[in-house]
This record gives C-alpha cells, sequence and structure tokens, in this order.
C-alpha cells in the first residue's frame, strides 16, 4: 500500500491549498506562475472545456479510458465557478503537476505531465479536491475547511503526507484527505457535488461505500 502511495505522491507534487503557502508560491518563488494566474500572460495557455481540448494536445495518447470522468467534473467545476487551463510548463515551479488557486478559483495543469492519462486525472482529482475544500470553507474567501475526518484515512496516507509536507505542517490536514481523494473513484467527484448542492450527504454516502469496500477487504485477507 505503502508503495502505491509512493507512486501516486510521484505523480501528484505539491499545489499549494491555502491562501498563505499559495501566496508564498506566487509572490515568492515563481513569478510567471502569478503571472498566468492573473491572466497576464496567455502565451501557450489554454482553456480546458472537454477532454477534447486535453486530447489535441497530445495526439499520440489515448485519453478515453478517463474521458468520462474528467468531463464530468469539468461539468461540476463549471457549475462551481471554477475554470480549468493547460499552461506551459515555464509557468509552474519544478515538478508541479498543477495548482489551484484560491485567489482566482482557477485550477491550472502543467502540459509537461498531462500527457499520461493517469497523470492527468490524478491530478484533476486532486485539484478538484482543493477546490471542494475551499467551497466547504466559502469558495469566494480565499480559504479553505478540511471535508472529512482523519479517521477515515488510511494510516499510510498520513505517513506519506507528513513526511512529504513536513516543511510546511499547515498544509498536512488539508493535503492527507486530498491525496486519498485522488486514489479513491468518484470521491472528488462526490465531494464537488456536496459543493453544488450544499449538502455532504453525497461525499458521506461516498465514504460510507469506501468503508464498507474497505473492511470487506480485509475479511476476505483473512
Amino acid at each position: 500500500m505503502k508503495k502505491l502511495i509512493l507512486m501516486v505522491a510521484s505523480l501528484m507534487i505539491a499545489s499549494p491549498i491555502n491562501a498563505e503557502s499559495f501566496n508564498e508560491i506566487v509572490n515568492s518563488r515563481s513569478y510567471t506562475l502569478k503571472c498566468m494566474i492573473y491572466r497576464k500572460c496567455k502565451d501557450g495557455v489554454k482553456p480546458i472545456n472537454d477532454i477534447s481540448d486535453i486530447a489535441s494536445s497530445y495526439p499520440d495518447s489515448n485519453f478515453n479510458i478517463v474521458a468520462d470522468e474528467f468531463n464530468r467534473m469539468l461539468t461540476s467545476l463549471e457549475r462551481i465557478g471554477v475554470e480549468v487551463f493547460l499552461g506551459d510548463k515555464r509557468y509552474f515551479p519544478s515538478l508541479f503537476r498543477g495548482v489551484y488557486s484560491t485567489r482566482k478559483n482557477n485550477i491550472y495543469l502543467n502540459e509537461a505531465y498531462m500527457s499520461s492519462p493517469v497523470s492527468l486525472i490524478l491530478t484533476m482529482r486532486h485539484e478538484g479536491w482543493h477546490v471542494a475544500q475551499d467551497c466547504k470553507a466559502g469558495i469566494k474567501n480565499k480559504k479553505m475547511n478540511v471535508i472529512i475526518s482523519e479517521k477515515y484515512i488510511p494510516k499510510s496516507y498520513h505517513d506519506i503526507v507528513e513526511e512529504i509536507y513536513e516543511s510546511t505542517p499547515n498544509d498536512i490536514p488539508y493535503e492527507k484527505e486530498a491525496y486519498w481523494a485522488t486514489t479513491v473513484l468518484g470521491m472528488t467527484e462526490a465531494a464537488l457535488e456536496s459543493c453544488i448542492e450544499n449538502e455532504d450527504k453525497y461525499v458521506d454516502e461516498k465514504i460510507q461505500q469506501y468503508k464498507i469496500k474497505y473492511l470487506w477487504t480485509l475479511r476476505k485477507s483473512y
């Protein structure tokens, strides 16, 4: 399990999750990221309206396996008021796959890493979860709230995220659930639906399904 999460972590590399860490990145480490996010730099940055906009950038890749989920998330994000952009790698800090801006309420995907359907969908789930966290706190106030109790997150995710975010401990509670949600099919979609409907039941139902499946897997292993 830990090897799986390490693999996911290598695909997901840190994205800012609150106003403080986000501002540190855009103001201190990467002028070009700030320039893209504020829409002053548009060269090599294109809006994504459906999976065909991704596919056209990578003619040698096949995105059919993730197309439906990707398009559903885009539809939910549009209803929330969040746009998604594919940006040239020069706008991103080194190794960043994606960024969600709590200030502008948009997601930015690093073109250098989105040719893989797996990397694309994991990044969208991760950044989409941060959108849901933002929504939980009030989408326009640049803050975030955790969505689920840490007790539902397997210990292996706690260990990995605490190691990755050792230097920014305030980010850890948000990233634990974001990394976990990245690996659970439909979890980010449920969180976005809860945001749209202002009803926790969608994400609560998905968590309950996960718990039942997890317990059944444990039972089979004995």
